[in-house]
C-alpha cells in the first residue's frame, strides 16, 4: 500500500517525470528507487549525468522521509552533498536513501546511487527540514 501510495506521489510530481522514478521498495525511513537508464540522461562518453544522480538521492530521501511520517507530511532538503565515485554508464541506476536521524525540526540521512549488482556510483549525505 506505502509502495503504491509513494509511486502514484511519483507520479503526480510534474517536477520529477522527466526521470521516470519508480520505487523499487520502501520502509518506514528508508527508500529505494529506480532511474531507468535513457540516452537523453546521458552526458557525453555515455555517463549517466550528475544532476540526474543527485536527484534520485534527493527524492529518495523524500520518500523516506513519508515513509516515516506519512505521506501527507512534508519536509524540505536543506543540504545536499555529493562524491561521484564511479561512473554509471548504459545501465538502470538504483537509489537508496536512509534516514538516520530524525530531530524535531531536522532529519539526516544518506543516500547510495548503485547498479543491479551493488556498484557503487554516489555516496550522498542530506538534511532536510520539516515544513510544519
Amino acid at each position: 500500500m506505502l509502495k503504491r501510495q509513494l509511486q502514484a506521489l511519483l507520479d503526480r510530481s510534474r517536477f520529477l517525470r522527466p526521470y521516470r522514478f519508480r520505487v523499487v521498495a520502501v520502509k518506514k525511513g528508508k527508500c529505494t528507487l529506480e532511474l531507468p537508464h535513457r540516452p537523453v540522461l546521458d552526458r557525453p562518453g555515455g555517463i549517466i549525468n550528475g544532476p540526474a544522480l543527485m536527484a534520485a538521492a534527493d527524492c529518495a530521501m523524500w520518500l523516506a522521509i513519508k515513509a516515516h511520517l506519512g505521506v501527507e507530511q512534508d519536509a524540505l532538503t536543506s543540504e545536499l552533498s555529493t562524491a561521484f565515485l564511479a561512473p554509471a554508464k548504459g545501465e538502470h541506476v538504483y537509489c537508496t536513501a536512509e534516514i538516520l536521524k530524525m530531530g524535531r525540526r531536522r532529519i539526516y540521512g544518506v543516500a547510495r546511487c548503485h547498479g543491479k549488482q551493488g556498484r557503487l556510483f554516489t555516496h550522498h549525505t542530506l538534511t532536510y527540514v520539516r515544513s510544519d
